[in-house]
């Protein structure tokens, strides 16, 4: 069984809202926010999940700012916080009909098609939202960067890594500047396969999920991506600004995707790392545009 609202809430959500016709419960692409579609409406409800209500709060007031620049992301018809008709916070979109990534199986072409039109989107993004009105602080602030060190010598002494890559990976980690000197800009926080939406032709739809948006380093949007996928974002983005990106930016990049990577697979130690790819990548043998 699906854990989610009762169906009497859910449909007097939709009855306020005066959202007509049947509804179903969706997969969740996450883990803070059940989700219900109608015909042309979503109702995202905040989990039980620690992250669900601060997710939540976040997307009311980023989504809003990112879809008023032109940015592909749906409509945000409600927000409400009030806890009159059910006990947390829920919002109603604009129904976007297409699949995440991370849902449908698309051509190797296809799939870097999709992820070249976010490196553009991306693009727009940090151009385009200068502000975002927040007046109750819900906006992500960037967290205190995880400890490197640390991190490799774990996951070599647990054999995940071996010497070698723990090796060229700390070095390439050590020459990237640190982002907290950079210029920052509004982020979309967590663009992975699950948070893009795209047809079966590998057209993009929409960016979702904008529960970890927030001013940080432009490069950190491209750490929740695959690997080989940020080669086509990079080209998608240059291709945007009209400029290649600079040494120090890529830079930044590199230790953005190497720091989250390592951060991902020592918390979740069931999950295969692979060291090598890790390594090429952090020492720009796997260089993004590459």
């Amino acid at each position: 069984m699906i854990a989610g609202l009762r169906a009497e809430r859910v449909d007097a959500i939709f009855a306020k809202h005066r959202v007509q016709g049947p509804w179903k419960q969706l997969p969740s692409t996450g883990v803070a926010n059940w989700i219900y579609a109608a015909d042309d409406v979503v109702l995202r409800v905040a989990t039980d999940h620690r992250d669900g209500v601060p997710d939540a709060r976040t997307e009311s007031v980023a989504a809003p700012a990112a879809h008023a620049a032109g940015i592909l992301t749906p409509r945000m018809i409600a927000f409400d916080d009030t806890r009159t008709l059910v006990d947390r916070p829920f919002s109603l979109w604009e129904r976007v009909h297409g699949a995440t990534l991370g849902q449908i199986v698309l051509p190797d072409e296809a799939q870097m098609t999709v992820w070249h039109s976010v490196g553009r989107e991306l693009a727009r993004l940090h151009r385009r939202v200068t502000t975002c009105p927040d007046p109750q602080g819900y906006l992500d602030t960037p967290g205190e960067e995880p400890d490197t060190d640390r991190l490799i010598a774990t996951l070599v002494a647990t054999g995940r890594l071996d010497a070698g890559a723990a090796r060229d990976i700390r070095a390439a980690c050590g020459e990237a500047g640190d982002a907290r000197d950079t210029a920052f800009t509004f982020t979309h926080g967590d663009m992975h396969r699950m948070n893009v939406m795209c047809d079966e032709r590998g057209k993009l739809l929409a960016i979702i999920d904008w529960g970890d948006a927030g001013w940080n380093d432009p490069m950190s949007d491209f750490a929740g991506m695959p690997l080989d996928a940020i080669p086509s974002a990079v080209a998608g983005y240059e291709a945007e600004i009209g400029a290649a990106l600079n040494s120090d930016v890529r830079a930044r990049l590199l230790r953005a995707k190497v720091v989250r990577a390592l951060d991902h697979f020592m918390r979740h130690p069931d999950r295969p790392l692979d060291g090598e790819a890790l390594r090429r990548f952090a020492t720009k043998r796997g260089e993004p545009g590459s």
